[in-house]
């Protein structure tokens, strides 16, 4: 009985993240993945059944434990951490709804420290080099223009992947110039369309064989199209080039503010383009430029070049 009584309070915290928080579809289901990983881990781990007594109970050693094991198998420090947020949203809710008296020590506990990774941006030469190949994998002519208009938005205004897939027909305000963007927490921004995208947009949408859907982007199906999808068409457009794994739909996104900056962009309009709740998520991308100026000169400015024909 009180198994069911810890799937139940786990339904009714997901709801509570869909309605109540707006999480995203995709940030509720790697939560969900991490809260029923924890369950099969302490089950093993305390070897019994696991109810929703026993997770009101658990220690920090446990949560230890759990990151140990799931570090040990592989998962990053970012993956681990995430998990500990989910577990605490859900102790979190449980406290909320009354289904704890007090609140847990797990709640205050600091997540493992996550190394500040920097972005790989893309050159514009491999981004040209990607969309051209989309046209050579086969396809059907409408379904080869989707693709590229797919990743020239993406690259263009920095979309993220979900945010492309999510949009509809009515989003695309061709008088104004402008489409509307869904994005985290179902915040509504407003971004600029491009005159060449604006124009393969309109392209692809009088080609399409689906003028009845009321999303932008469909499969030959008049379904709208999955994650996975695009993620396969650029692994295997990066496969043909020879580029590394890290060229990816969201490496695109990265390229966009990253060019954008060094075009001397300011990173508060860059934040409100790419749908940044703070402008420390943007700044990564002024050191990604700083970076790639510092290589520069050390690989091709004549003082640097002698300083290290001098060592």
């Amino acid at each position: 009985m009180d198994c069911t009584e810890l799937e139940n309070a786990i339904a009714g915290w997901t709801r509570h993240l869909r309605n109540s928080r707006a999480l995203s579809s995709n940030t509720i289901l790697s939560y969900s993945s991490d809260i029923s990983l924890l369950v099969r881990f302490l089950t093993t781990y305390k070897a019994e059944e696991i109810s929703l007594s026993n997770i009101k109970s658990i220690d920090k050693g446990d949560v230890r434990a759990w990151f140990l094991y799931r570090r040990e198998h592989g998962e990053s420090t970012r993956t681990v951490a995430r998990g500990l947020a989910a577990f605490k949203s859900f102790l979190k809710y449980l406290c909320e709804s009354g289904s704890m008296t007090s609140a847990s020590d797990i709640i205050t506990m600091r997540p493992p420290k996550t190394r500040r990774t920097l972005p790989r941006p893309l050159a514009i030469d491999q981004i040209n080099e990607i969309l051209d190949t989309v046209g050579t994998l086969k396809q059907t002519g409408w379904i080869i223009k989707r693709d590229r208009v797919i990743l020239a938005l993406i690259y263009s205004v920095g979309l993220r992947i979900s945010e492309a897939l999510s949009l509809n027909r009515g989003d695309i305000l061709m008088s104004s110039g402008f489409m509307n963007v869904v994005g985290k927490g179902s915040k509504v921004r407003s971004v600029p369309l491009v005159g060449e995208v604006r124009d393969v947009i309109m392209d692809y949408i009088s080609s399409t064989n689906h003028h009845d859907s009321e999303a932008l982007f469909v499969n030959k199906d008049g379904m709208r199209l999955s994650v996975s999808s695009i993620q396969k068409l650029v692994k295997a457009a990066r496969k043909m080039l020879g580029f590394s794994a890290t060229v990816t739909p969201h490496a695109l996104r990265h390229s966009c503010a990253t060019h954008l900056v060094e075009c001397g962009g300011d990173l508060r309009s860059i934040q409100e383009l790419l749908g940044h709740s703070s402008i420390s998520s943007t700044q990564i991308y002024a050191d990604v430029a700083q970076r790639y100026v510092s290589d520069v000169y050390d690989k091709c400015h004549p003082l640097a070049m002698r300083g290290k024909k001098s060592k």
